[in-house]
């Protein structure tokens, strides 16, 4: 298990998050691939671990994925890279590191305080 210690917090879902991605490569004018399906089993700010029946390619340099989920109610798209891997039986989990954006930040940690709270009720 892989974790990011400087990280100030990692939400674990009791219910895994249902996501849709894509990857693309960085350098070049292709748009990506089509859309696979994955759960996302916790998340932060920065990023978040993802579980799938997909074996992907992971190459910093090269290849980005773009997520697409609902902490929530709205729909959150992002993109990032994917920093390590393992199989866990026919799964994948990956590691995603979001790229910067504060905005994108900002609604993560505000949906999980509304999640957390209909949980709560």
């Amino acid at each position: 298990m892989h974790y990011k210690r400087d990280e100030a917090f990692r939400f674990p879902f009791s219910e895994p998050v249902p996501a849709e991605f894509s990857l693309y490569l960085k350098k070049g004018s292709q748009t990506g691939t089509g859309t696979g399906d994955a759960i996302l089993l916790d998340i932060s700010p920065g990023g978040t671990r993802m579980r799938t029946l997909f074996d992907i390619p992971v190459n910093r340099e090269e290849v980005a994925i773009r997520l697409r989920f609902n902490v929530f109610q709205e729909p959150i798209l992002t993109d990032g890279v994917i920093v390590w891997k393992e199989v866990t039986g026919e799964d994948w989990v990956y590691g995603i590191d979001f790229d910067e954006d504060e905005l994108t930040a900002a609604r993560i940690v505000s949906d999980l305080k509304l999640r957390r709270q209909s949980e709560r009720m």
